[in-house]
């Protein structure tokens, strides 16, 4: 027979456990608000950016590699 004590902590742990699911519970939809508070509340009209042509100098951009004949040739096979 299991002793007096292990008894009382078992309902102890039994009224003790509904009240931790409820703290976890006022936790998680706290961090829930706490994340509503930083998502933008402008997605639905976000503007839609395009990419931008870059502007390159002539003599900056790299120049042409100059293939040897024999090269170029097997070029034509990849």
């Amino acid at each position: 027979m299991a002793p007096y004590w292990l008894v009382r902590l078992n309902d102890l742990l039994a009224w003790l456990n509904p009240a931790l699911g409820s703290v976890a519970a006022i936790l998680a939809l706290l961090v829930i608000a706490a994340a509503a508070e930083r998502f933008p509340a402008n997605v639905t009209r976000a503007a839609a950016q395009g990419a931008r042509p870059a502007s390159v100098v002539a003599s900056a951009e790299c120049p042409r590699a100059v293939l040897p004949p024999a090269r170029r040739d097997l070029q034509l096979y990849d």
